[in-house]
């Protein structure tokens, strides 16, 4: 299925934004542990400090998503501006002749290089992810609201005053409904506009009125406190950063604190805090807690045993190492905060500008495809936009710096739109007002570099990608004018062939005229032959037991072309585990299998 660009342009920056959020989580989080270290005792400071973390880390990946989706228009514009380029100049890797940043470390180039290849895939799949989890996430907000009205039944009118009375007191102005409910294992609150608190039916009657007046001092904190909208957000957000351990620590700190907050509520009116450890712990003993995640309860969804060693004045001692550890990444990921987004700004700072000239003359003048002819005329489908900066060699005598050009610069392999090992790739390159004998050709990486005048032949080593810089000569020095980079591959896998054939059927005549297998380059467009080393064959005759032989090299042996000779009709021939060389090739490759099936002649 083939999508709109738009769609495509939205999903790859959706997938920088996830890409970039990796890091921004983990810098947020260091920087609210750091925080937060000196804010020992201050849960409601820590609280809302962890709430503003997360709102921070989606306000970051938010603006993150808008430059990503602007790179990727102007890069998409850069492309579409080419492709309609005058004279078909459509095979071309067009850059400007900006001048890139070449203090790269090479692991951060090796990331930035897989995800400017994979970053719409990812987009994808995090839509997908993220599109299940909301309409579980809406799921069960439907179902806590139907626990306001299922099966619930107003409490006595004595209980419905002092949760009056206590709600006037902590000055909550919305009216709040007590009800006990048969569906329900533990007290909880529901709602925000119009919150209701529900009790277990029958655990009201096993209360003393200072246990209930406790519970009822906790569910109404956290209706003043707005935590119930508070949670809502919080959990959209856990749906935006599902993927992120570090958001999810975030999230359980704000809802430990949260617990925190209200029972500090509770102590400040209660004074006997063991009464009321006592009666959390009986309810997390009694009852076989379900925990839905949009209500708000007096167990919570925090450390159950820190909370009761809080409200009984028993501080726990915590371990110091991971604050030391923190401390020690902090910088690392400053500097990582600062240095990755100006690296990724200057990789794409040669498609920023818009391609402003449409010189005929000077487009026409680039492509050079006459030096080496292709077995076929396949016209180019895509313009490649070159990605992050690679390493550059170091400058020798006579070499200046990089400078920038005004003039627009070419580089085209002229068969394919990546380099193979094991053959010569053919590349021409060309700039706008430049003599092709003032510019040189150089390469990044494993493999060499011949020709001159604009006609070079590139031969690489090694699989993965390599830089093509583009120097100038002007008054007798040598400068860097542009560079771009190409997927290094392997040559594709052959295809099996007998008697000029896949397999399927094969009549007695065409099998005796086989000398052997043959491994074809299908649709590959340079001179390449891969060698068969050697494969298996197998033949079952009807009503005779299978004979196998081990064949080396790509022809039959006697004994093979004997028994085709006396193969009768119906027979089957399996020609298993070829295994091929082909050029650039340090080790043999298997390429599979072909089947036949003797039949009459027509």
């Amino acid at each position: 299925m083939i999508l709109p660009d738009s769609f495509s342009l939205f999903s790859q920056a959706l997938g920088w934004a996830v890409a970039h959020s990796l890091w921004q989580i983990t810098l947020i989080w260091l920087l609210f542990k750091a925080v937060t270290w000196r804010l020992q005792g201050h849960n409601n400071a820590v609280y809302l400090l962890s709430i503003a973390a997360m709102a921070a880390g989606a306000i970051w990946a938010a603006v993150t998503f808008g430059a990503e989706y602007e790179r990727v228009l102007r890069q998409n514009a850069v492309v579409q501006t080419a492709a309609h380029a005058p004279n078909d100049a459509t095979g071309l890797q067009i850059t400007t002749g900006q001048a890139l940043d070449q203090s790269n470390l090479q692991f951060i180039q090796i990331v930035q290089q897989w995800l400017e290849g994979h970053a719409q895939q990812i987009g994808w799949l995090w839509f997908l992810c993220a599109t299940v989890l909301w309409l579980r996430l809406l799921g069960g907000y439907w179902l806590s609201q139907r626990l306001r009205h299922c099966d619930t039944s107003p409490v006595d009118t004595n209980f419905q005053n002092i949760c009056d009375m206590w709600a006037e007191r902590l000055g909550i102005v919305p009216k709040i409904i007590f009800k006990e409910s048969k569906r329900i294992a533990e007290p909880l609150t529901i709602g925000f506009w119009k919150p209701v608190i529900l009790f277990p039916v029958g655990l009201l009657a096993g209360l003393t009125p200072s246990q209930t007046e406790a519970l009822l001092l906790h569910e109404l904190a956290h209706i003043r406190r707005f935590d119930y909208l508070v949670n809502l957000f919080q959990l959209s957000l856990e749906v935006v950063f599902f993927y992120h351990p570090l958001f999810w620590l975030l999230s359980r700190e704000a809802r430990s604190r949260r617990e925190f907050c209200c029972d500090d509520v509770v102590l400040h009116y209660t004074a006997d805090p063991l009464l009321y450890a006592r009666t959390l712990t009986d309810l997390q003993l009694s009852f076989v807690h379900a925990q839905n995640q949009f209500t708000m309860n007096a167990i919570g969804k925090s450390n159950f045993t820190e909370r009761i060693l809080r409200i009984a004045g028993i501080t726990p001692n915590r371990p110091m190492r991971s604050n030391w550890v923190m401390l020690l990444l902090l910088p690392l990921l400053v500097g990582l905060s600062s240095w990755w987004p100006a690296a990724h700004a200057k990789a794409d700072a040669g498609v920023s500008r818009s391609i402003v000239s449409n010189d005929n003359r000077a487009v026409s003048d680039l492509i050079r495809t006459d030096s080496v002819s292709p077995k076929r005329n396949r016209p180019e489908s895509s313009v490649t936009v070159p990605a992050a900066p690679g390493p550059v060699t170091p400058a020798t005598s006579g070499v200046e710096p990089p400078a920038a050009t005004s003039g627009l610069v070419a580089v085209q392999a002229e068969k394919m739109n990546v380099l193979y090992i094991g053959v010569e790739n053919p590349v021409c390159i060309g700039a706008d007002g430049v003599p092709v004998e003032d510019l040189s050709l150089r390469l990044v990486g494993n493999g060499t570099v011949k020709g001159g005048m604009g006609k070079y032949s590139i031969s690489v080593t090694t699989p993965g990608e390599v830089t093509i810089q583009v120097y100038r000569s002007l008054n007798g020095k040598e400068s860097l004018f542009n560079e771009v980079k190409y997927r290094v591959k392997r040559i594709p896998d052959p295809t099996p062939y007998m008697a000029g054939k896949k397999g399927q059927a094969i009549t007695k005549e065409v099998l005796l005229q086989a000398t052997g297998v043959d491994a074809i380059l299908e649709n590959f467009d340079f001179d390449a032959y891969c060698e068969v080393m050697g494969y298996e064959v197998t033949i079952v005759q009807p009503g005779i037991d299978a004979v196998a032989y081990i064949v080396t090299g790509r022809q039959f042996s006697d004994k093979v072309l004997d028994l085709f000779r006396q193969a009768e009709n119906g027979s089957g021939i399996y020609i298993d585990d070829i295994r091929v060389k082909c050029p650039g090739d340090a080790a043999v490759r298997h390429i599979g299998g072909i089947a036949f099936k003797i039949k009459a002649a027509e």
